[in-house]
């Protein structure tokens, strides 16, 4: 079935995005990169069929490597993808940085090293997905979207520096949120 659906053109792509606000232009972005991330997962799974290294089975699996072919042709798509979201959101004059991968942010800080926290070495053998902060976690409360601040979105869409009239509204949002919630006590 997939091999028959054709996928929309990237300049179709990018016209439907003109007409969505900056919040679904970052849940997009986080989508792809979602679903990048399990298709890697998916081909580190696939490898050892594809090459015949698995236990057991000596003999490449064709169907592994036109799995893997085909993931990498979709991956390749969604990564021209997000470039077409990065060049929407810069274009409306809103910030890349909270939407960045690991590498992106290695590239631009010239960094060796990496910028883990030290949670690599919980992890373990953990997929490359689940160390650059491809999979986000966050949380829907009352219709809002809200990222985990260690996810690299903190959902007000400037990656945790706000000009006063965004706190403002951020804060008014907040409390109107929170209003019917007398059962928790006060927030402060």
């Amino acid at each position: 079935m997939s091999s028959e659906a054709i996928p929309i053109s990237p300049q179709q792509f990018a016209t439907a995005l003109k007409d969505l606000p900056l919040s679904t232009l970052h849940l997009k972005a986080i989508e792809l990169r979602n679903s990048i991330a399990h298709l890697d997962y998916s081909n580190e799974q696939l490898k050892p069929f594809a090459e015949g290294t698995q236990e057991g089975n000596p003999e490449p699996d064709q169907d592994c490597v036109d799995a893997i072919r085909e993931n990498e042709v979709v991956i390749q798509r969604m990564l021209e993808r997000i470039g077409l979201l990065k060049a929407e959101l810069e274009s409306r004059g809103s910030s890349w940085l909270e939407l960045q991968s690991s590498e992106e942010r290695k590239k631009e800080d010239g960094l060796v090293n990496g910028d883990t926290d030290g949670h690599i070495e919980e992890q373990g053998e953990a997929s490359e997905a689940w160390r650059d902060g491809t999979f986000q976690i966050g949380r829907i409360s009352n219709g809002r979207v809200r990222m985990d601040r260690d996810s690299g979105v903190n959902g007000t869409g400037t990656g945790g520096r706000l000009d006063d009239e965004a706190l403002r509204r951020a804060m008014g949002d907040r409390m109107r949120v929170d209003e019917g919630d007398d059962e928790n006590g006060m927030h402060l």
